[in-house]
C-alpha cells in the first residue's frame, strides 16, 4: 500500500482493523511510527474531551457540547475535513486547558484507568520486543516475568508523554505508567480513591506509577517492576 492511501485511511480511522493497513504497518517501521503518533494524538483529544466541565461557566458548557457534536460528526466527514476539524479543536482545547491551569497528575492517571477497556480494544498483539522498543524511548527495558503485558500504548499524563502498560497478574489487571523522572510532576507515593489504589516511585531515570483495584495487585506489580525493569541514566 502506498503512503498516500495509508495516511488517508489512518486519518479517517486511527483505530482501523483493515488487514491491508495492519500488514503495511507491520512491514514498514515508518508507517507503524506514523500510525502510533496519530493514535496518540487521537487518544489525547479523547482524553481532553472527557475532562469534567467546571460548573457555572457557560462558555465551557458550550465547549463541551461542541466536543460532543464533534465526536458524532467526525465519523461522517471525509478524512481531510476530519483532520482539519481535529487541528482546530486541538487549538481550542489548548487555550481552554491553559485557562483552567495545571491539572492533577492523579486525575489523569484515574482517567486512563477508567478508559482501560478502550486501551485494550485498540491494542493489537503485544510482545516483549515491542514493549522494549517503546521503553527505549525512556532508556528502559523489561525482562520476562513481569506478567502478561496485554496493552502498551503511549499516553499523556499532565502533558508529559508517558507509556501505559496494562499487565495481567494473578489478581487481575493492573496498570504501570512510565514517565521521565526529570520532568515528572509531583504525585503522592501512595494514593487512592473509591475505585483505585496506586503507588509512585523513582526507578533510576524513570518515574513509575502503578495502579490497580486492590493493594495486592499494586504490591505484586511493584515488587516485580523493581526487579525486572531497568533504566539507564
Amino acid at each position: 500500500m502506498d503512503d498516500l492511501n495509508f495516511r488517508r485511511t489512518i486519518y479517517a480511522d486511527p483505530y482501523t482493523k483493515d488487514p491491508e493497513i495492519l500488514e503495511a504497518a507491520k512491514s514498514d517501521p515508518k508507517k507503524q511510527a506514523f500510525w502510533d503518533e496519530v493514535r496518540m494524538m487521537e487518544a489525547s483529544l479523547e482524553q481532553a474531551m472527557n475532562v469534567p466541565v467546571p460548573e457555572g461557566l457557560a462558555d465551557k458548557l458550550i465547549l463541551r457540547q461542541s466536543m460532543d457534536d464533534f465526536q458524532q460528526q467526525k465519523k461522517r466527514r471525509p478524512w481531510y475535513l476530519a483532520l482539519a476539524a481535529s487541528v482546530f479543536l486541538a487549538s481550542i482545547l489548548s487555550v481552554s486547558l491553559l485557562m483552567q491551569g495545571p491539572t492533577d497528575l492523579k486525575s489523569d492517571v484515574y482517567a486512563h484507568m477508567s478508559h482501560m477497556s478502550y486501551e485494550l480494544n485498540k491494542s493489537g498483539k503485544v510482545d516483549l520486543a515491542m514493549v522494549n522498543d517503546k521503553l527505549a524511548t525512556y532508556n528502559g527495558q523489561v525482562n520476562e516475568g513481569i506478567g502478561e503485558i496485554v496493552s502498551a500504548n503511549y499516553c499523556y499524563l499532565d502533558s508529559i508523554k508517558s507509556l501505559h502498560l496494562i499487565i495481567k497478574g494473578k489478581d487481575g489487571l493492573a496498570s504501570l505508567f512510565v514517565m521521565p523522572s526529570e520532568i515528572s510532576k509531583t504525585i503522592d507515593d501512595d494514593f487512592s480513591n473509591d475505585v483505585y489504589t496506586g503507588s509512585a516511585f523513582l526507578l533510576e531515570s524513570a518515574k513509575i506509577i502503578i495502579v490497580g483495584e486492590t493493594s495486592a495487585q499494586v504490591e505484586e506489580l511493584k515488587a516485580k517492576a523493581k526487579t525486572l525493569l531497568s533504566f539507564s541514566i
